[in-house]
């Protein structure tokens, strides 16, 4: 996390969880994403980035593009908060955040927010402002969506960062008639 600033600097630091993780969230559908992504290097892409290897810290500002396998992650800002070189904490800010992956399955996962945080020793991945899952025709959006990686479980609703009520709304597709 801490090498010096590149335009693309490929890894494997430990954001794979957090990417991963946001494609499992609120889907009906039992598919997974590509296991061969997971080792594929992490390259990120920035028109600017910062890194403070004494706080832990790295920034990555203004078109920042990750990509893994077939993982994209599409973000107008991400921090990455790692002392002594593990990963704490991962928080994503744009007008959306934007990720799209490749499932087992050959279909298209999908999903959006105006911020994704990934909290890893929690591993709870919280995604707010106009949050919004897809996986082939399933749908999923709520203001506010909590998914907990180790146990599946997921929260949604309620308020916001800021403080905004939002309902929850789910579209499910039985895995026959999706496939029509």
């Amino acid at each position: 996390m801490c090498a010096q600033p590149t335009k693309s600097t490929p890894s494997n630091n430990g954001l794979t969880p957090w990417l991963l993780c946001l494609l499992l969230a609120g889907m009906a559908s039992t598919a997974y994403a590509i296991k061969s992504d997971v080792e594929a290097p992490v390259q990120i892409e920035a028109d600017a980035a910062v890194f403070d290897k004494m706080a832990g810290k790295a920034s990555y500002d203004g078109n920042v593009s990750i990509r893994q396998g077939t993982l994209e992650i599409l973000a107008a800002h991400i921090e990455i908060n790692a002392p002594n070189n593990e990963i704490v904490s991962i928080v994503a800010t744009g007008s959306p955040v934007s990720l799209k992956q490749k499932m087992d399955n050959g279909k298209l996962a999908s999903g959006k927010a105006r911020e994704m945080q990934y909290l890893v020793k929690e591993k709870r991945l919280i995604l707010n402002g106009d949050a919004e899952l897809l996986q082939d025709q399933d749908r999923f959006t709520s203001n506010h969506i909590e998914y907990l990686t180790d146990t599946g479980q997921l929260k949604a609703g309620g308020t916001g960062s800021k403080g905004k009520a939002g309902r929850v709304s789910a579209v499910f597709y039985p895995t026959n008639k999706a496939a029509q």
